[in-house]
């Protein structure tokens, strides 16, 4: 199981490539920080605007999943489920996650990329299928 590289790559048979993930970690969300508005007349407003978006935007953000991250890999490995993501990018990116048990994943993989490759939805025994995310 790898948590940054897919486990298998499908090609549907309207050309979608599909790239299926098998993890037992939950990675943390990214949530972006609120940023403060400013009025733009002001040459101050405009640099402490900047820091505040960069701050809001990727430091606390980053600073948040660093500490996160090792709570979430602990989870995981005294965790017996094991999710299986499908990711599309193109055109647009799409997220399928199923659930499983550690025993049952290489068979539930196994059923998903043969129905993803088919251009079906499957939803194989032993797992809860949880939806579709779009971005």
């Amino acid at each position: 199981m790898g948590l940054f590289r897919p486990a298998r790559r499908v090609r549907s048979p309207d050309g979608t490539e599909w790239e299926l993930y098998v993890s037992k970690t939950a990675l943390p969300s990214w949530r972006e920080g609120g940023v403060t508005d400013f009025d733009p007349d002001f040459r101050v407003s405009f640099v402490i605007g900047i820091f505040d978006a960069i701050w809001g935007a990727l430091l606390v953000p980053l600073l948040r999943f660093l500490a996160l991250f090792p709570v979430a890999v602990v989870r995981g490995r005294r965790s017996r489920a094991v999710r299986i993501e499908a990711v599309t990018w193109f055109p647009e990116q799409e997220v399928r996650l199923w659930t499983t048990t550690d025993v049952q994943a290489r068979g539930v993989l196994d059923e998903i990329a043969a129905g993803l490759a088919a251009g079906k939805f499957v939803e194989p025994d032993g797992c809860v299928y949880s939806g579709v995310e779009r971005d």
